[in-house]
């Protein structure tokens, strides 16, 4: 009898489980390690986190690589590669997906043109700005995570050395 009554218990709590995680990812795209992470906080043993985990991945709800490919259409106008690159990383995806979500959603020119976002968002004109305002700004830029090569070209800056 007892025995039952621990199955019928495990069954309840993989239920919840699996209705928490469809109710996380509900409220906002996770990757597995976040979702991992949220049932964890919740007190959920591995074993019925993993059963969760499973579930909502078999109707294809939690899927890293999706979700590295959506975040960086969403933030690639604003966000250099590597700052991108380490959100999810944090995030807990895989350096492989990230790698291939880059090679998906990137061409050469994106880089530059959330370089030059970034300029007029800052109200920055490259023939009215200082030697000094040009400097604050690639220094800006070069902390944001954007290369050397792409800032030079979009600010033009020739005159001095970084």
């Amino acid at each position: 009898m007892q025995n039952l009554q621990d199955k019928h218990r495990m069954d309840d709590m993989i239920k919840q489980a699996k209705q928490k995680a469809l109710s996380l990812l509900n409220y906002m795209d996770r990757t597995e390690s976040q979702l991992r992470l949220k049932l964890k906080q919740n007190l959920y043993p591995e074993d019925v986190i993993e059963k969760a985990i499973q579930y909502v991945k078999s109707f294809g709800y939690v899927e890293d690589q999706g979700y590295a490919e959506r975040f960086i259409h969403n933030r690639q106008q604003s966000k250099s590669k590597r700052e991108i690159y380490a959100a999810l990383s944090q995030k807990g995806v895989s350096r492989e997906q990230i790698e291939l979500a880059m090679e998906t959603c990137y061409e050469e020119a994106d880089e530059l043109d959330a370089i030059r976002r970034i300029a007029e968002k800052k109200r920055f004109s490259a023939e009215e700005s200082t030697d000094a305002e040009k400097k604050k700004l690639y220094d800006y830029l070069l902390r944001k995570g954007f290369r050397s090569e792409d800032i030079r070209q979009v600010i033009q800056v020739s005159s001095w050395d970084a």
